[in-house]
């Protein structure tokens, strides 16, 4: 606490003259149709959001402060706008916390202080720490090519966090930067004081990397409280290099809780490793996947998943695409080809499933 006050304390001197502010309209609006196979269940075709791109409606603010100081905040929903409904947020970092009722800035909604020699600092909901070699080093990030399959064992906080206190170094409030960078982040579950599990949610975590010219790496660390699996851990690492012909990106990593869950067929740990690139083509590129997962549950469950996809750019903001995706499964696993709404149908156990998109993306 006395270092989050030293640091307002130096902001607050930096930015002794006010200077120009702005507030930008920003957002990704896509759609996909989608035809999911499964074994053992009926095939399902839809329309679903999201299928190269997670859909969103975002407000950004910022305000000069002076000497290098600024002021800001990101309010940013998740759209589903095949139904014209949003993504659902937490209030407590547990399932218990899934709120999923009216409009909500679900992906992120913070306010922040920084300035160019200091870093920044958030506070608010935002992604946590290890959520970003997830989607940094992972040639689709959305849609049924996503390598989203590692996420055994997960709680409320693999992608996002609530009630969070986070800081970026200088010159970093994204996933990837130029030299030495770090992210850390601190939230608070917010349950009764004095109950059992009265800390469960809290999540502390964070991430060191380096970004140069071709090439770039990182690893993250995140540990939320959770009394009934003694805590869930999530860890990674990852890196890219761009060869010019392909940029080739690899991931490695390990989901685990301190018990065994039940739900996971008395396992606690899933290591999973995923190699992925993206290959220049013409006016557009071809993202490329394989992932694997392991669970060391009863049978030695695994998962392995493959895809392909092609994105054609018709303007800077502006493409069309489709993605082949398909999993094996083995043992006890049962996993579908997509996640979250979109999953499709749920295979027997041991079973395979599949699916394609095809879509369109427009940014704004």
């Amino acid at each position: 606490m006395r270092h989050s006050i030293l640091f307002l304390a130096a902001l607050a001197a930096a930015g002794a003259a006010s200077a120009q502010s702005s507030v930008t309209l920003y957002g990704v609006v896509d759609a996909a149709v989608s035809s999911y196979r499964a074994t053992g269940a009926q095939s399902r075709t839809q329309v679903l959001a999201g299928g190269n791109q997670s859909s969103r409606l975002g407000f950004r603010g910022r305000e000069d402060l002076g000497n290098g100081a600024y002021a800001g905040f990101e309010l940013e929903a998740g759209l589903f706008n095949d139904t014209g409904t949003t993504l659902a947020t937490n209030t407590n970092n547990q399932p218990s916390g899934t709120f999923a009722g009216g409009f909500s800035f679900a992906r992120k909604s913070f306010v922040s202080l920084g300035s160019k020699s200091l870093g920044e600092l958030r506070l608010g909901r935002d992604y946590t720490p290890g959520f970003w070699n997830l989607f940094a080093y992972d040639a689709f990030r959305t849609g049924v090519g996503l390598g989203g399959i590692t996420t055994q064992g997960s709680t409320s906080t693999v992608f996002r966090a609530s009630n969070s206190i986070g800081y970026f170094t200088p010159g970093c409030s994204s996933f990837v930067c130029p030299g030495f960078f770090g992210q850390v982040a601190y939230a608070l579950g917010e349950n009764a004081p004095g109950a059992a599990n009265s800390d469960d949610g809290r999540y502390v975590g964070g991430r060191v990397g380096y970004g140069g010219g071709k090439w770039d790496v990182a690893v993250s660390h995140g540990v939320t409280k959770n009394v009934a699996a003694d805590d869930f851990t999530q860890t990674s690492i990852g890196g890219s290099y761009n060869f010019d012909v392909a940029k080739v990106m690899l991931l490695w990593g390990q989901h685990k809780t301190g018990l065994p869950v039940a739900a996971l067929g008395g396992g606690n740990k899933a290591p999973f490793w995923q190699v992925s690139a993206w290959i220049p083509v013409g006016l557009g590129y071809i993202p490329v996947a394989f992932t694997r997962v392991t669970r060391n549950d009863a049978l030695g469950s695994s998962a392995s998943k493959i895809a392909v996809g092609y994105v054609h750019n018709l303007s800077k903001r502006t493409a069309v695409y489709t993605t082949y995706a398909r999993i094996k499964n083995n043992g006890s696993l049962q996993l579908p080809v997509n996640s979250g709404a979109d999953a499709g149908p749920i295979p027997i156990r041991g079973g395979t499933s599949s699916g394609i998109d095809i879509g369109i993306r427009h940014a704004f």
